[in-house]
């Protein structure tokens, strides 16, 4: 048997380009990646399809999300004008809503007061205030959402956990402060509630 010819090991210099040439594509590839890749978080599959999902039902069903401005309030919150009469609704999103999520929202505990005005001029911002029972002690509200179908108003506070595992509220009752604008919304009588995983706080107001 011929003997199995012997192979002289690589030469220190291939294998030096061998490395660069792999540098070169990593950091090529990484560069291009940046350059090219949208901006903001990247895609979720399950959330997003969701999230598409929802909007299509919504607007479907003649739903159409209105811009709203929230914060925690520094001041007491009052009413200079007439306040609205705040009634009780059904619990939950609502026969109008349950359906129309394909992942339902985390809600809050229950929504306890509400101080809102019978009336506003149109083109004012129209302001109310919501004191609201968190479920638990490690979640805060994470998102407010605000529908209008015709003449009528939802807004869905939705919870999300605290940052960090040791992070709790000191209380878990919390007041919020909503603005809406009226610039879009025609002269008329509305119909507004807030939805929690109790009853809801509903309650008229008209745009002068």
């Amino acid at each position: 048997m011929s003997a199995t010819p012997h192979r002289p090991p690589p030469k220190p210099w291939s294998m030096k380009w061998v490395l660069a040439a792999i540098l070169v594509f990593v950091v090529g590839y990484t560069l291009v990646n940046l350059y090219f890749r949208k901006p903001g978080r990247g895609f979720r599959p399950y959330e997003d399809m969701n999230s598409r999902a929802t909007t299509a039902r919504l607007l479907a069903a003649g739903w159409q999300m209105m811009p709203v401005d929230a914060r925690r309030p520094v001041e007491k919150p009052s009413v200079d004008d007439t306040p609205a009469a705040i009634t009780r609704a059904a619990i939950g999103l609502g026969a109008d809503l349950e359906d129309k999520f394909a992942e339902k929202p985390k809600l809050l505990a229950s929504i306890d007061r509400v101080v809102a005005p019978a009336a506003v001029p149109h083109g004012r911002d129209y302001r109310a205030y919501f004191t609201a029972t968190l479920p638990t002690q490690k979640t805060q509200i994470g998102d407010l959402a605000l529908f209008r179908k015709g003449n009528e108003l939802v807004l869905i506070p939705s919870t999300e956990p605290l940052p960090g595992k040791a992070l709790m509220s000191r209380w878990d009752d919390s007041t919020y402060h909503v603005s809406v604008s009226t610039a879009n919304l025609p002269a008329g009588r509305y119909s507004m509630r807030i939805v929690s995983k109790g009853p809801a706080a509903a309650w008229s107001f008209t745009v002068k």
